[in-house]
């Protein structure tokens, strides 16, 4: 069991004795298994997302299972509106027109720009997408 009461300690992974101190800090038993997780950042279905081949403008149209049949995700259960946000497949970020109205995982409406849009993606998909009314 970890204590949590030591989970303040500010460690420097480039110590030497980092796997000492951080054993410590989280307060490991003698041959007890701690396991480290980062961010996935690449799909995890397997699917082999399509370029896309659309008018961005009607994709709010499309069923569920054609979203994400072509590879988009989807981010957040319904809000009070009946809207949920849809996530681009990280593939499409060069294919994505200038000037697409665009909504971030925060709720920020924006407008893409591929020279300034961050491309950066978790389990395949861009940061950003459209929102779509539950129907």
């Amino acid at each position: 069991m970890i204590d949590e009461s030591k989970i303040d300690v500010m460690l420097d992974m480039n110590d030497p004795d980092f796997s000492t101190k951080l054993i410590t800090a989280i307060g490991a038993k003698e041959g007890e298994v701690i396991e480290v997780t980062g961010p996935q950042f690449t799909r995890t279905d397997g699917l082999e997302v399509p370029l896309p081949v659309c008018d961005f403008a009607k994709m709010p149209d499309l069923a569920e299972e054609t979203l994400l049949a072509i590879g988009c995700q989807k981010w957040n259960e319904p809000d009070q509106n009946g809207n949920v946000t849809w996530l681009y497949p990280h593939e499409w970020f060069p294919h994505l027109p200038k000037g697409l109205d665009i909504v971030s995982i925060t709720g920020s409406k924006a407008t893409f720009d591929p020279e300034s849009t961050d491309n950066g993606m978790r389990f395949g998909a861009l940061s950003f997408g459209f929102k779509r009314s539950v129907m």
